[in-house]
């Protein structure tokens, strides 16, 4: 698997849904969707590199950083910060992640602009 292309193309997708514009409530709904689609793949890749058992411990390091910034940058409310706080807290309950690097998520969030 190409986690680092999957993750782009992601990161791409978001910017693109970011930068739209909608005339209609059903529109915006629909971006909704997609944007939280989205976020929900890159909690897919992160599991699926941490059972990958061809990646090495630095590889999965790396997939994992990135992911945790494409994520954080497109965090957009407190239910988001809960919803995929809570998941990576049970990834690190089962033992996937560790504690440095569940902190990293919460580290990399910005939330300073809800100030």
């Amino acid at each position: 698997m190409d986690y680092i292309n999957d993750l782009h193309r992601i990161e791409q997708d978001l910017s693109i849904l970011d930068n739209t514009s909608y005339d209609t409530i059903e529109e915006a709904n629909h971006c909704l969707i997609k944007y939280d689609k989205l976020k929900d793949d890159i909690i897919l890749i992160i599991k699926r590199v941490l059972n990958d058992f061809s990646c090495s411990f630095s590889t999965k390091e790396r997939i994992y950083n990135q992911a945790i910034q494409v994520l954080t940058n497109h965090l957009g409310s407190a239910d988001d910060i809960q919803k995929y706080g809570n998941i990576l807290e049970c990834f690190q309950n089962d033992g996937m992640i560790t504690k440095e690097q569940l902190n990293h998520f919460y580290d990399n969030l910005d939330i300073g602009r809800w100030r």
